[in-house]
């Protein structure tokens, strides 16, 4: 018998005592380095991490741009997040498992853990990677165990490989066309729409961070 993913949570409590937010937060600085400390982050069965509300699932979160472009996709069926089904998004990127564990315990940690989420729904060359934004959305069931990071990954062309279930029909838009018709999208990708050209700024305006294809 298959086991059962186990992924990487930390409790709530933590996040009300940095500051509890609802939509997205720029100061990535602030929450990324205490929410991903060994000491602070556990292992939890998947299927109780979605029902248990103590605990909040961290989730990278990639805006792949390319020029004026940026990738968009529709949640298909073979996703395992059913609430999301059918919903417009902009990040990539997923849940970090068990299997990284031994990776902070390395030094490499969450960076790797989210190079191999990418490396899992999209094949993309990467030519810089920025964390630049915290997503919270306590408003949904979805929402309130999970916290995304944004991160805006830049690529050199167009060329992807899609090999997971739970994208279909991705391509690169035009910018302008993304942010269109925001309640056809999945809340995180509309918090980031929404405030796309400061996330933009931001990453232009940070040295280039680990590559991570």
């Amino acid at each position: 018998m298959a086991t059962e993913e186990r992924v990487l949570c930390f409790e709530r409590n933590l996040f009300e005592k940095l500051g509890v937010f609802q939509g997205m937060s720029l100061r990535v600085e602030k929450y990324l380095p205490v929410l991903t400390a060994r000491s602070n982050v556990t292992y939890i069965n998947r299927s109780a991490a979605e029902q248990d509300r103590r605990y909040k699932q961290l989730i990278p979160y990639a805006l792949i741009i390319c020029g004026d472009k940026i990738l968009r996709y529709r949640r298909g069926k073979g996703g395992q997040e059913t609430r999301l089904h059918g919903l417009y998004s902009v990040g990539v990127g997923g849940h970090i498992s068990e299997e990284d564990g031994s990776l902070f315990s390395n030094g490499i940690g969450y960076h790797e853990a989210m190079r191999r989420e990418l490396m899992e729904e999209v094949s993309i060359e990467v030519t810089k990677e920025t964390a630049v934004a915290v997503i919270n959305d306590d408003s949904t069931d979805v929402g309130y165990v999970h916290l995304g990071v944004v991160h805006v990954v830049q690529v050199a062309d167009e060329t992807l490989n899609g090999r997971c279930h739970g994208i279909v029909g991705a391509e690169f838009v035009p910018l302008g066309e993304a942010v269109k018709n925001l309640d056809a999208c999945e809340s995180w990708s509309r918090f980031c729409l929404e405030r796309l050209d400061e996330l933009l700024a931001k990453a232009a305006a940070i040295a280039p961070e680990r590559a991570v294809a």
